[in-house]
């Protein structure tokens, strides 16, 4: 007759094996794509931007940056030379790819917080002003958006949307003031 320790072995080993199974295959699982990405990171006044070389510190309601996974972070002083940046990384950053993009933050037109760039919602042109001429002016929210379009023309679109045909429609520069900037937040 077997004992009562003898019985318990076969159903204490397969648990044990089923245990062991489960903490090996979370080991080798590759990490989540969600991986929490960096937040935004202190433009200095010494800092200018990526594009233009103006000093994005200057002019806070419109910064925007990007850090890359080497945790090297490259500013702008508005969205527009962001997504010039974006859509033409081999002419501004030999060292960096899109694949090296960590993440990107805007701050938000209305309240200065900083949001996802890639979750932003923008108005592109319209009677604002930023600091290079027409913009693009991110929003945390659809609505926002939408509201600030109606009573300042432009037109709405996600960071997906944004093409270099949308950039060139707002100027490359050259301060033609025709609306008007607001000033710091």
């Amino acid at each position: 007759m077997k004992s009562l320790r003898d019985l318990a072995k076969p159903a204490f080993s397969k648990k044990l094996l089923s245990f062991t199974l489960i903490i090996m295959v979370m080991a080798l699982s590759p990490v989540s794509s969600s991986a929490e990405q960096p937040g935004p990171m202190t433009i200095t006044e010494d800092m200018s931007c990526g594009v233009c070389g103006m000093y994005p510190a200057k002019f806070e309601k419109w910064q925007t940056q990007i850090i890359f996974t080497d945790g090297e972070m490259v500013p702008f002083d508005g969205g527009k030379d962001m997504f010039k940046f974006i859509h033409n990384m081999a002419e501004y950053d030999t060292d960096h790819s899109r694949d090296d993009i960590a993440a990107i933050w805007v701050r938000e037109f209305t309240t200065g917080r900083w949001l996802d760039g890639r979750k932003a919602t923008y108005v592109v042109g319209g009677k604002i002003m930023g600091p290079m001429g027409g913009e693009l002016i991110p929003f945390g929210d659809v609505e926002s958006a939408e509201d600030f379009r109606k009573a300042n023309d432009g037109q709405i679109k996600h960071f997906s949307e944004i093409s270099m045909a949308d950039i060139k429609k707002l100027g490359m520069g050259g301060m033609k003031m025709k609306g008007k900037m607001p000033g710091k937040m």
